[in-house]
C-alpha cells in the first residue's frame, strides 16, 4: 500500500480498520467453533447419567460475537446452564475423582488451529 498524502493516509487508515473490524469478527466466530467442536470431542462420557441431561458433551455451547470495552472481538464458548456447572468437576477433579484437564488439553490442541484461522482472515 502507498501513500502520498495526510488525507489519503487516514483514508487508508480508516480503510484497514474496516478491513480488521469485518475480518477479526469472522476469525473470532470460526475460531470459537473450531473450540467448540474440539471441547465436545474431548469431553469425558460417563457410562451413568446422573443428572438426567444427557452427557456434558452433549451440552456444549458458543455464544454470539461480541466487542468489549477495549474495542475487542469475543466468543464465550463452554457449557449451558443446564450442565455447565458440573463440567468443573471432572476437569479439575473432586476427593473421589482424578482431574482429567480436558479443557486446558483442549486449549493446548487449538491453539495453532486458531492461530492459523486469525492468521488467514487478517491478512492484508
Amino acid at each position: 500500500m502507498t501513500v502520498t498524502g495526510i488525507e489519503e493516509m487516514l483514508e487508508k487508515a480508516e480503510m484497514l480498520d474496516e478491513h480488521f473490524k469485518k475480518h477479526g469478527r469472522a476469525a473470532v466466530r470460526e475460531g470459537g467453533k473450531a473450540f467448540k467442536e474440539k471441547l465436545a470431542e474431548n469431553t469425558p462420557v460417563s457410562d451413568v447419567d446422573h443428572s438426567g441431561k444427557g452427557p456434558l458433551k452433549a451440552h456444549t455451547k458458543m455464544g454470539s460475537v461480541t466487542r468489549n470495552t477495549h474495542d475487542e472481538f469475543t466468543v464465550k464458548v463452554g457449557y449451558d446452564k443446564q450442565k455447565g456447572t458440573i463440567a468443573r468437576f471432572p476437569n479439575f477433579g473432586t476427593s473421589k475423582q482424578d482431574p482429567q484437564h480436558f479443557i486446558e488439553e483442549t486449549q493446548d490442541q487449538t491453539r495453532e488451529q486458531i492461530l492459523q484461522i486469525f492468521k488467514e482472515h487478517l491478512e492484508l
